[in-house]
């Protein structure tokens, strides 16, 4: 009888040190913090940074004017871009359809912008570099720089441009849209806008 006590002590005691140890690593050991982000189409943003305020010649969550579509000019969209974080880097603008059939959709990917800007007018020559303005990608219709909405026929789509502030500069290369989203981390934005438009019927 002893016997067995003594080994329930035993066993007592290297339960209560085992427990002891556990938390004393728990308390040192350094504190892993996923950060947190939302999804906006392929584009994910952290819930912690700055929001930049982003407005066009339409306002937020109406319809885009004929000029900035396959059924008009194709004009790139007009953007008027405010309260850029002071760390950004560089500026990155990507539109999005979101109710592409299949998946998302991207119509336009600038980047490298300065931090400074203010304004990107209507109508971004379709090359790879625009002097004072950034680059720009391939679109998902295989062309540099923008392309306008062009939905099938039916409801609207929804068009999401957003305006990322980056803490680092991309490489400049001819690289597809879909190839620049997916180069830049959570980590790297440090601020964002978005400005959502509809387009079809």
């Amino acid at each position: 009888m002893v016997y067995m006590n003594m080994r329930i002590g035993y066993v007592i005691t290297a339960l209560i040190l085992a427990i002891a140890i556990v938390m004393v690593v728990l308390l040192i050991a350094p504190t892993r913090h996923e950060e947190s982000y939302i999804t906006i189409g392929l584009v994910k943003v952290p819930t912690n940074v700055p929001r930049i305020i982003v407005s066009s010649v339409f306002s937020n969550g109406s319809q885009i004017p004929i000029n900035y579509t396959c059924s008009g000019l194709n004009y790139s969209i007009p953007l008027y871009i405010s309260n850029v974080p002071s760390n950004a880097k560089s500026l990155m603008v990507i539109m999005e359809d979101l109710n592409a059939p299949g998946s998302v959709f991207i119509h336009w990917v600038l980047y490298d912008a300065p931090p400074n800007i203010t304004e990107l007018p209507q109508g971004i020559p379709a090359q790879y570099y625009v002097p004072g303005i950034g680059y720009q990608g391939i679109n998902d219709f295989g062309k540099v720089g923008y392309g306008g909405p062009c939905p099938p026929p039916g409801p609207p789509h929804e068009y999401v441009i957003i305006v990322l502030a980056l803490n680092r500069e991309l490489l400049p290369s001819s690289e597809s849209d879909f190839d620049l989203v997916r180069s830049v981390n959570v980590g790297d934005v440090v601020g964002y806008g978005v400005l959502i438009g509809y387009y079809g019927g």
